[in-house]
Formats: structure tokens, C-alpha cells, sequence
């Protein structure tokens, strides 16, 4: 639903620049003929432009909000596309015109008979254009819609060919030479770049580029944020109109079942959507885990790194010693105080936030709960019976795969 208001949005705000900019472009047109001012009909002319590339916008984004069907099951975003790079090549065009303008103004003067009029509409028309410029790329943005953008960086660029227009007036007016067609030329450079990054932005949407860093960073602090996702890779992102479609591969746990990978699936899918509104579509493939990178943690009674003692208990565990494995090798350790120790009830709880907190992903404990052993699943936790004890007999024993996963509780409290 959204994604049809943001595109009717544009639409109607197509329109609205149809019918200001005609309406504009017109009475340019009329006193510029009434004066005989030239450089005012050449930007009635370039407004006519604006015109035929707002028509090309409005119609794309109007289209773009067909359903996907048979024929194209992706939906008809990149219609949207489509009219950017018309209009690319119509700023183009207007910028070419207004170079060939301005050269001839380089050789000959206008004469100008009601300056004042002549004065008075190319200050309006730079004014009203540029604060509507700056509303269209405000609203392009909200809605990504890249043909808004383009439309409206063009608009408030009317701010200096419109001042140039008035300059070449006054010129004009007062026969100053040269100064008419110098103005004219550099508006047409400035146009001109617009037109090239509108056209290189439009070219690149329809071979499927890629959004742009902040984008992929949004979508992949998304993709970390779901618990139970260790790695992922491939991702791909892809800009399609004013959305995005992408896709990624997941690594998870061997011990998941396909239900549970298929909530977390969901689960990536909302965060990414959440984080990058304008994602239409993302699918996560499911594969078993391939890193070999592992974060262990274990209850222990003392500080003594690998050599302290296992604790009899979880939740009331002295420390916790948290140790990182690559490759079947000890990389490192350290040891964090258990907060909780004193805590009346539920300390188990409390302690399974906190390890989970600390990003880890398999506890090895001697005994543990039903809710704190719950609690750890849920946040697709691995958990094996401790057997040995000390901290390095039980890694060794884990690295051999000589300890037992647990499915249950040990015991039935807490």
C-alpha cells in the first residue's frame, strides 16, 4: 500500500509541475514576443522542454504503478527508469540550444521594448522554480523516485539561467556587448552537467545497479541484527524505479529445524524493510553454517584462565569465561563477573541475557535450568554437557567433539 501512495504521490506532483510550468513557459513565450527579447523566448522554449520531460516523468510513474503480471512478474518500476533517461536526453537538448543561443548572443544585440514585464516575469519565473526544485527533490527523496530528482535539480538550476535571462535583458536594454551571450553559454554548461548525471544515473538504474554504501550498510546492520544469523554473504541489491529488490545468502546452526529458519528468514526480511523502506522485495537463502569461527562460553568458580574450575551451577556461577575458537585453536579468552550472582530469583534468566549480550553462541555448562536453558535456544544458542574440570580439558574435549548437545534442561528449576 505504501509503495502505491509514494508512487501516486509522484504522479500527482507531475502533474502540478505540468500545469505551473506551462503556465510559466506561456507567458515567457508572450513577452517575450511582445518585447522582442530573444533570450526570453529561448527560455520559453527550454521551459517547453521541462515540460515534455515532466510529461515523460509523470507517465513512467503512472505506469510504474501497474501490478506485476505474467508478462512481467518484477512489476513496471522501471518505467520510472525509462523517463529519466528521456528526460536526461531532453536536458540534453535544452542544454545544447542554450549554448547555440548564447553563442549567437555573442554577435548581436535584442531589442527590447517593455523591459520592465520582460524583467519582472524571468525574476518569477527563477524564484518559483527554484523553491518548487527544492520541493521535487525533497519528495523524490522520500519516494526514491530518481525522475523527481532530476526534474528538480533541474527547476532550481531556472534560478541562474532565469537571473541570466534577466542580466541579458538589462544587456540587451542597455547595449552591453558580449555580456547577453557569456551568461547564456555558462547556464548551458550548468545544464548540461545536470543532464549528463541524470543520464548516467538512469542508464545505470536500468542495468540493475547497485543502491549506494549507506544503502547496503543499512541492509546488512539489518541482516546482523536477527538472532541466530552467524554470517552472510552474496549479498545483492539492486534499484528498480524508485525501490529496491535484493537477496542474500545466511548461514545458520546445522540444529535449526526448517520451521525456525523459516521465521528467521521472515524475521531478516521485516528488519531490512524496516531499516530501507524503500526494499519491495528481499529473499534470504538458508545455508548451514561455514565459518569456523566459534565463541564459547562456560561457567567457572574462579579467575585463572584456562585452568579455573568449572561451576557446579549456571546462574550462580562466579565468572564466565568466554573463549574464541578458529580453525579448532584457541585465539583468545576473557572473563566477565557474574552480575547476578546475588539476584534472588531468576538469576539464570538475567545470565542468559547477558550471554547472549556478549554475542556468543555455544555455553557449555555442567547444569542449567528450563528457563534459562529455553532462553538460550530461543536465541539459537548451542548447549553441551561439560564434562571435565577444567576450562582447557573441556575446549579440548569440545574440539574432539567429545561433549554431548543438550535438547533438554539438566534440571527442572532454575
Amino acid at each position: 500500500m505504501a509503495k502505491k501512495e509514494n508512487l501516486k504521490k509522484g504522479e500527482r506532483l507531475a502533474a502540478i509541475a505540468i500545469f505551473l510550468e506551462g503556465f510559466l513557459a506561456t507567458a515567457k513565450a508572450v513577452i517575450g514576443v511582445l518585447s522582442g527579447s530573444v533570450v526570453l523566448i529561448s527560455d520559453a522554449i527550454h521551459s517547453g522542454s521541462d515540460i515534455l520531460s515532466i510529461l515523460t516523468s509523470w507517465f513512467g510513474l503512472k505506469i510504474a504503478q501497474k501490478k506485476a503480471d505474467e508478462r512481467f512478474p518484477y512489476g513496471y518500476y522501471k518505467a520510472e527508469n525509462l523517463g529519466t533517461a528521456i528526460i536526461s536526453i531532453l536536458i540534453l537538448l535544452a542544454a545544447w540550444e542554450m549554448l547555440t543561443k548564447g553563442y549567437g548572443r555573442l554577435f548581436s544585440f535584442s531589442l527590447i521594448k517593455i523591459p520592465l514585464l520582460a524583467l519582472a516575469i524571468s525574476l518569477l519565473d527563477a524564484l518559483v522554480l527554484f523553491f518548487f526544485g527544492n520541493y521535487e527533490i525533497k519528495v523524490g527523496k522520500e519516494i526514491n523516485a530518481q525522475s523527481l530528482i532530476a526534474m528538480g535539480k533541474e527547476n532550481r538550476t531556472h534560478l541562474f539561467s532565469s537571473m541570466a535571462v534577466f542580466l541579458g535583458i538589462l544587456a540587451a536594454y542597455y547595449r552591453i556587448p558580449y555580456l547577453e551571450g557569456i551568461i547564456t553559454i555558462l547556464i548551458s554548461f550548468l545544464i548540461l552537467k545536470i543532464g549528463l548525471t541524470t543520464a548516467k544515473n538512469s542508464v545505470f538504474a536500468l542495468m540493475d545497479v547497485s543502491p549506494s554504501k549507506e544503502v547496503r550498510d543499512k541492509v546488512a546492520e539489518a541482516i546482523e541484527s536477527v538472532p541466530g544469523i552467524e554470517e552472510f554473504f552474496d549479498l545483492r541489491l539492486r534499484e528498480s524505479g524508485p525501490f529496491i529488490f535484493g537477496e542474500t545468502k545466511v548461514g545458520v546452526r546445522k540444529f535449526i529445524d526448517v520451521k525456525r529458519a523459516h521465521e528467521m528468514a521472515n524475521r531478516v526480511e521485516e528488519e531490512v524493510k524496516k531499516k530501507v523502506p524503500q526494499v519491495d522485495s528481499f529473499t534470504i537463502h538458508i545455508e548451514p553454517l561455514k565459518s569456523d569461527f566459534r565463541h564459547l562460553v562456560i561457567p567457572v568458580k574462579e579467575k585463572k584462565g584456562l585452568n579455573s574450575l568449572v561451576a557446579e551451577k549456571f546462574g550462580r556461577a562466579a565468572y564466565f569465561l568466554f573463549v574464541n575458537l578458529e580453525s579448532k585453536k584457541i585465539k583468545g579468552y576473557y572473563v566477565l563477573k557474574n552480575p547476578h550472582l546475588e539476584k534472588k530469583v531468576r538469576a539464570g534468566l538475567a545470565v542468559a541475557k547477558l550471554l547472549v549480550d556478549q554475542k556468543s553462541e555455544t555455553l557449555i555448562t555442567k547444569e542449567i535450568g528450563e528457563i534459562s536453558f529455553y532462553a538460550l535456544r530461543e536465541n539459537l544458542f548451542d548447549v553441551y554437557q561439560a564434562k571435565g574440570k577444567t576450562v582447557r580439558e573441556i575446549v579440548d574435549r569440545y574440539i574432539k567433539r567429545e561433549l554431548e548437545p543438550l535438547s533438554k534442561p539438566t534440571k527442572k528449576e532454575t
